[in-house]
């Protein structure tokens, strides 16, 4: 996915301008820890209620999140998992309490004996305690590893069979958590991040299931689509952005209660704060709200608000229409400059106080990620260049398409900047996030990449070009794309056989 990494100032000067050539490259970001201060004393947040009783076929519970021109799509879509989670989270912000029910269909075409999870928060520098694990309604031990639980199924899930699981657990948030993952996950400076903070479903797929450690150079998260009913139980004076949309919101005393849908999507992410405040529209029946810091800019606010609305528009028009009826944009604290979820992006809050070009960039490349790695899911540790390479070369037709034909040179430009910065500029775009170093992670999937879909838009021609991007956004539209299929997809669409062009730059 995603974490799009901060330049150095040549790149934002040049694109502020997005006409300035030449330069040295720029140096990349690295992974460096914050101070962490001293410990406060926990505070346990109240047991959560249980999850509502869920009809689990009934799609109809996550209209409200999207068009409705995308309603259709809900009954043609496979069973996807669906998770009802209760959280509540404590007074301090960093103790998390959890209830998770998820109704997990077997889509594969073997029997499974145990269904993979992953623990994302022991991953990205938290702790996460595991309470009682059922299997329809019967207890289970399961199997712990660092990052990873594996609930047995007996007997094995057939085909096209559902179980329903239940998992209490315990989450700890860290304080300026800067060194695992860019701080996405963490409570720094009064704005909780909370990503991936729930046991979350791993991908079965040719390779079994994924339940590898993530390279967190690259995207920990490798998630197929599913349906997210969330109550969050929260101290009132907080500012709740989520995934999904709000359908309920109640308060007693100290406390709020809010109920999420969202969905299909392929993760559900909370930001909350105190010190929030908001610019919102509503354009083309999709509710864009701009968030900033009680302090920064609401000027800034409002221009990436603007950018969030060009390039819905933009990418609904060159890719498949935005699915959702609205899109956030929320400041934490992070040594990135973005962070793409579904329906929602987090910026790097240092941009609300000052007037930084850079931030239309980050917002228009993570609006990009709507489309892919949402929409079209792709394995982000095997594969990222699917979503990577391409978000950054799709932000340069943003670009194009809004500031002319020189607007898309200049950013495409600034790419070999990136490049240029490889160890070995001749390395393969297609190899998995671990064969790289961070730098040369960067250098070659931020980089590289993007010159390989320029490359292949210049061999299939303008028009064959974005009949393939729109053919393959709906074709595999809450499902996942690998390399094999977006070749394939080529191929049909020019009728021509691209080995060629992918062993020069994807496999080589």
């Amino acid at each position: 996915m995603r974490r799009y990494v901060l330049l150095a100032p040549l790149m934002i000067l040049l694109l502020s301008c997005l006409c300035l050539p030449g330069g040295a490259p720029p140096s990349l970001a690295t992974k460096t820890p914050w101070p962490t201060p001293t410990p406060t004393p926990a505070a346990e947040p109240p047991t959560p209620a249980p999850p509502p009783s869920l009809d689990w076929g009934n799609r109809d519970l996550f209209r409200a999140g999207l068009r409705e021109s995308q309603w259709s799509a809900l009954e043609a879509l496979p069973p996807l998992a669906v998770y009802n989670l209760a959280l509540s989270i404590s007074e301090d912000m960093q103790h998390i309490a959890g209830i998770e029910e998820i109704y997990y269909t077997n889509n594969e075409e073997v029997a499974l004996d145990s269904v993979w999870l992953g623990l994302f928060p022991e991953i990205l520098g938290g702790e996460i305690e595991i309470g009682a694990v059922r299997v329809d309604g019967v207890s289970v031990t399961p199997e712990r590893s660092t990052g990873m639980l594996r609930v047995p199924l007996a007997p094995p899930l057939e085909t096209g069979a559902a179980r329903l699981l239940s998992i209490e657990f315990t989450v700890t948030v860290p304080s300026r958590g800067g060194y695992y993952y860019y701080g996405i996950f963490g409570y720094n400076d009064g704005i909780l991040s909370l990503a991936h903070a729930y046991p979350t479903v791993l991908v079965y797929d040719q390779e079994g299931w994924n339940n590898g450690l993530p390279d967190t150079d690259g995207d920990p998260l490798f998630a197929d689509a599913s349906f997210y009913y969330v109550t969050v139980d929260a101290p009132a004076d907080q500012v709740l952005v989520a995934s999904g949309v709000e359908i309920e919101r109640s308060q007693t005393g100290r406390r709020q209660t809010v109920r999420y849908v969202n969905g299909p999507a392929r993760d559900f992410y909370l930001a909350a704060s105190s010190n929030f405040r908001v610019v919102s529209e509503t354009s083309d029946g999709i509710t864009i709200r701009s968030y900033y810091p009680d302090g920064g800019s609401q000027s800034v606010a409002q221009s990436a608000l603007e950018t969030a609305r060009e390039s819905i528009a933009i990418f609904s028009d060159l890719f498949a229409p935005y699915p959702y009826t609205e899109f956030d944009i929320v400041p934490i604290r992070t040594e990135a400059g973005g962070v793409e979820y579904p329906g929602l992006t987090a910026v790097n809050i240092s941009y609300y106080y000052g007037d930084d070009p850079f931030l239309e960039e980050v917002v228009a490349h993570e609006v990009g990620h709507q489309w892919f790695y949402n929409l079209v899911g792709n394995d982000t540790q095997d594969e990222p260049y699917l979503d990577e390479s391409l978000t950054q070369y799709n932000t340069c037709l943003y670009y194009a398409q809004r500031y002319g034909p020189s607007g898309g040179e200049a950013c495409l430009t600034s790419r070999r900047f990136y490049w240029n910065s490889a160890s070995n500029p001749d390395l393969p775009i297609g190899l998995a996030v671990n064969a790289y170093s961070s730098q040369d992670y960067v250098a070659i999937i931020y980089g590289k990449g993007a010159f390989f879909f320029d490359a292949l838009r210049q061999r299939l021609g303008e028009d064959t070009y974005r009949f393939l991007m729109r053919d393959y956004s709906q074709a595999f539209s809450w499902s996942i794309g690998y390399t094999p299929d977006f070749q394939a997809l080529a191929e049909h669409h020019c009728n021509c056989d691209l080995d060629d062009l992918f062993e020069q730059w994807v496999h080589r």
